[in-house]
């Protein structure tokens, strides 16, 4: 079974299971109700909270034709970047993050929430599963 590690010094602890100065996968575990996140192919832990730097929004087509033709949800769409404390953020950014969401049934890439315009990339971007938190992913300079 995988460890699950809290926000609270979440980066240390990673240290322990993963490189934190390589990519990690990031991507909604819908039976476990959690974020995990792999690196090289195998989960490494569960989270509620990731944050991320220089990301990548990433959906294979093949999963979600599968998706689409099957009905049935399938890991296909993930988001990779490096893990990162917010605390490391220039402080000249002006924290005006964007939501950013993923449903295979209406869209092929992710999207913004706010124009549903493509986003391929971003800078920062924090992911939250909480039950008081309507938007789970946001990005800082997403395009």
């Amino acid at each position: 079974m995988k460890p699950f590690l809290d926000s609270k010094g979440q980066r240390e602890e990673a240290a322990k299971l993963l490189d934190v100065d390589k990519p990690v996968d990031v991507y909604r575990n819908l039976q476990k109700g959690c974020w995990s996140v792999r690196q090289a192919g195998i989960v490494k832990y569960h989270t509620n909270y990731v944050f991320l730097r220089d990301v990548k929004f990433t959906v294979s087509q093949a999963g979600r034709n599968r998706v689409l033709r099957e009905k049935r949800k399938n890991v296909h769409a993930f988001i990779r970047g490096t893990l990162a404390i917010p605390k490391t953020m220039p402080k000249e950014i002006d924290f005006e993050f964007t939501p950013v969401t993923y449903n295979p049934y209406k869209y092929h890439s992710f999207i913004r929430t706010d124009t549903e315009y493509s986003v391929r990339t971003a800078e920062w971007v924090d992911m939250m599963i909480d039950d008081y938190i309507d938007e789970p992913v946001i990005a800082w300079g997403a395009r």
